[in-house]
């Protein structure tokens, strides 16, 4: 099982394009907006419900990432990072096998920064290969051709 979760986001439009990825892979389980604030909260997770709805998908809307791991009891949660907070990088090959057989969560910081380091001990943190931030729909694009795209 696979879980997308786009956590500290406060735009609706940056929602809708991650939702829009999401909706291209068909493999990802359920999508989770964590700690959603202003437009993203207000007329962004509506959006983004109706378009799951309309193709048969599910998103769930949370306060926060502890929600996520107990709601749907993760055995393992990735957080995407930048290069400089944590050595390690994501292993999609092992990544893979984990999802066949594992309910995996990968969260992906939509704020200005990354995650704080309460949120970073949930977790495995993790990078891609890039040492600053970019839009979190490029993190989702990246994670999901590299997962489903060979």
């Amino acid at each position: 099982m696979l879980a997308i979760i786009i956590h500290d986001i406060y735009s609706s439009v940056k929602l809708n394009e991650v939702m829009d990825i999401i909706l291209a892979y068909p493999e990802v389980d359920i999508f989770i907006v964590s700690k959603a604030t202003s437009s993203a909260a207000q007329t962004g997770v509506p959006e983004v419900e109706k378009k799951a709805f309309l193709r048969g998908k599910r998103v769930l809307y949370i306060p926060d990432l502890k929600d996520a791991i107990e709601l749907l009891n993760l055995d393992k949660l990735y957080l995407i990072v930048p290069e400089k907070l944590s050595k390690n990088r994501i292993n999609f090959d092992s990544l893979k096998t984990e999802i066949k057989s594992k309910r995996i969560g990968i969260a992906i910081s939509a704020g200005d920064a990354s995650f704080t380091s309460r949120e970073l001990d949930l977790g495995e943190p993790v990078g891609l290969g890039l040492d600053s931030l970019f839009p979190p729909a490029a993190y989702a694009a990246i994670i999901l051709y590299n997962l489903f795209s060979t």
